[in-house]
């Protein structure tokens, strides 16, 4: 898909999507006052579905394409952040203790 409306940011490529979930999601976690997330779509919608608005037609959001053929680029890079929650969770903490005594 073209990636080119929808809400939220655009990127070029699957890898960039990962990088930048990522980054967002680093963010929440070492805020301290996150208590979860969630992606917003599982699979995109079928660009040939003139019921679907027309600003999502062409949006890449889902973790699948509408045939429901995982991004594994994006997967890839998502993996590795999601099996680490908890340690960066305790980490952050310990940073933010650590730094307010």
């Amino acid at each position: 898909m073209g990636n080119t409306g929808g809400a939220g940011w655009l990127v070029r490529t699957q890898r960039e999507r990962g990088a930048f979930y990522q980054n967002f999601t680093l963010g929440l976690l070492e805020s301290g006052i996150c208590v979860g997330w969630h992606w917003h779509r599982y699979a995109d919608n079928d660009p040939d579905d003139k019921k679907v608005d027309p600003s999502n037609r062409d949006s890449n959001k889902g973790i699948v394409n509408n045939r429901y053929k995982p991004y594994t680029f994006m997967l890839d890079v998502v993996k590795p952040l999601n099996q680490r929650v908890h340690g960066l969770i305790r980490s952050f903490d310990l940073k933010s203790n650590t730094a307010s005594k």
